[in-house]
């Protein structure tokens, strides 16, 4: 029987770099033939030296040199971790990718997108369930997996909001909302990508804890020992400072209206939870308390005691 070959995207990211690293004792004991995506020929080294094989595939590349390209790339996947760019061009990347996956034979694509209900009106939620949409009439059997929140976002929001130490800052007022960690992600694609047909036409909510910025804070105080707090801003705050820092206005309008929802209660499904991470792998969630307790160099200042 055939080693099934798994191409992942995003491979040098947060998400697909724990997907890697998830099923590499898979690829070492030949359960399965690990492939890494990436768009510059000089990420591959880090990879071939694990053993993992390259490709080079620039899913923004289609548009211009056409499909064959990526079609080429991608001869011999037999199943397929789609995850694209957080901009509007995830769609056509999108398309790409699940047109050259359904043209080389393809059997699995397992989908990161968003948690959202049905009827969203959050543009680029709804440009996950598009996407979403496209895959499933495509005749390839597909898992969609649905984070919210990554945990991994809190330093960024340190980073992005330039606080004083001790300062968590935010642009949700005192709502709750869900977070989930990417290590978890990974390991839920994991499992699913060992079985496809146990998870084929199926779609995991991936939220594990709520929590507010407020609750946060404190959480980071009590690990650190060192005084912290939360600090509401407004969400144009966030949109102004994302976009000067050259990040896709479209897709940063539409964060902002997550947050201006979030914090006015309108987002109804923001504090969703799930116990998706422990049905599938077995394993209990990372906590967020545990998640700043592995991080706590990150929230760590001069003590100001």
């Amino acid at each position: 029987m055939a080693i099934p070959a798994i191409l992942v995207f995003g491979a040098t990211g947060k998400i697909g770099g724990a997907l890697i690293d998830e099923l590499l004792p898979d690829h070492a004991a030949g359960r399965v033939k690990l492939v890494a995506a990436v768009r510059r020929p000089e990420a591959a080294p880090a990879f071939e030296a694990r053993g993992v094989e390259t490709r080079l595939i620039d899913l923004d590349l289609a548009e211009t040199r056409g499909l064959e390209p990526v079609v080429g790339a991608m001869r011999g996947v037999d199943r397929v971790f789609l995850l694209t760019g957080y901009d509007v061009k995830m769609i056509a990347q999108s398309k790409a990718a699940v047109d050259a996956a359904r043209a080389v034979g393809a059997t699995q694509i397992v989908h990161l997108g968003a948690h959202a209900s049905p009827d969203t009106t959050i543009v680029h939620f709804a440009w996950h369930q598009v996407v979403e949409a496209y895959i499933d009439r495509s005749g390839v059997d597909a898992t969609h997996l649905r984070p919210t929140s990554f945990m991994q976002n809190l330093p960024l929001l340190l980073q992005v909001g330039g606080a004083a130490p001790g300062v968590l800052p935010h642009y949700i007022g005192d709502a709750r909302t869900s977070w989930v960690d990417t290590g978890d992600i990974a390991r839920v694609a994991a499992a699913v990508l060992r079985e496809p047909e146990a998870h084929a036409g199926r779609a995991y909510g991936l939220g594990t804890e709520a929590a507010s910025m407020k609750e946060i804070a404190a959480m980071i105080a009590a690990v650190t020992g060192l005084p912290w707090r939360d600090e509401a801003r407004e969400p144009g705050e966030f949109l102004r400072t994302m976009t000067a820092l050259g990040a896709d206005p479209v897709y940063m309008a539409c964060v902002r209206n997550v947050f201006e929802r979030t914090r006015n209660g309108s987002l109804k499904d923001a504090a969703d939870t799930f116990d998706t991470v422990q049905r599938l792998t077995g394993r209990a969630p990372m906590t967020l308390r545990d998640y700043i307790k592995g991080n706590r160099a990150t929230f760590s200042y001069a003590d100001q005691r």
